[in-house]
């Protein structure tokens, strides 16, 4: 009786032994899956913040382009034949066309022209007869019109300097599809003339002939 006793025993307890160990390696399975989760989760993160600065340094990089094609155009500008100033041969061409490429980052086309023309040409055979003290205020556009507003101040010059300034302005601003006539202006309003000689009373559409 004593034997069956002793081995009813043994096999309660290797079945505790067997279930103890069941339940020590199941948490070491658990883990391992817990940490096969943390590291993809991990890897999908890092994933998802390298796309985002690829995403980022795309639109920075198109921004850029963006901001060039904005600000930044190849215009025709007039300037005058140093060759008829000085000769005052009709048969010569009066303005002469240079292409010119042009920044306006804080004002519109328009303006940045004719501040292109007041600073003049590197070329030697033409030359800008706009006087040095003239001082533009601002340009403006409504309905293809350009409004150029000088000051008042600083206007000053003969009959050829006058005709050679409207025409310069002119000729240049109407090659812009944003303008069919020329309005000028001194400090802000209508003026009968620039420099005393020609009328400006009205737009222009051409130059002076």
């Amino acid at each position: 009786m004593k034997k069956y006793i002793a081995i009813f025993l043994s096999a309660i307890m290797l079945l505790s032994l067997t279930a103890c160990s069941s339940s020590e390696k199941a948490p070491k399975t658990i883990d391992k899956q817990e940490s096969e989760e943390e590291v993809i989760e991990e890897k999908q993160v890092e994933k998802n913040e390298e796309e985002t600065v690829d995403e980022k340094e795309e639109a920075t990089e198109e921004s850029e382009e963006t901001s060039e094609e904005v600000n930044e155009k190849e215009v025709t500008l007039y300037f005058v034949n140093k060759k008829y100033i000085e000769t005052g041969d009709e048969s010569l061409e009066k303005l002469i066309p240079e292409k010119r490429v042009v920044k306006y980052d804080e004002m519109p086309i328009e303006e940045a022209i004719v501040r292109e023309l007041m600073k003049g040409t590197e070329d030697d055979s033409i030359s800008t007869v706009i006087p040095s003290s003239v001082e533009l205020i601002d340009v403006k556009v409504s309905d293809k019109t350009a409004f150029v507003n000088f000051k008042q101040e600083g206007l000053h010059g003969g009959s050829l300097e006058e005709r050679f300034t409207l025409d310069q302005i002119i000729k240049s601003l109407i090659e812009l599809e944003s303008v069919d006539k020329v309005q000028f202006l001194i400090d802000g309003q209508k003026a009968e003339t620039l420099m005393g000689h020609l009328d400006i009373s009205e737009p222009l559409d051409n130059i002076m002939e």
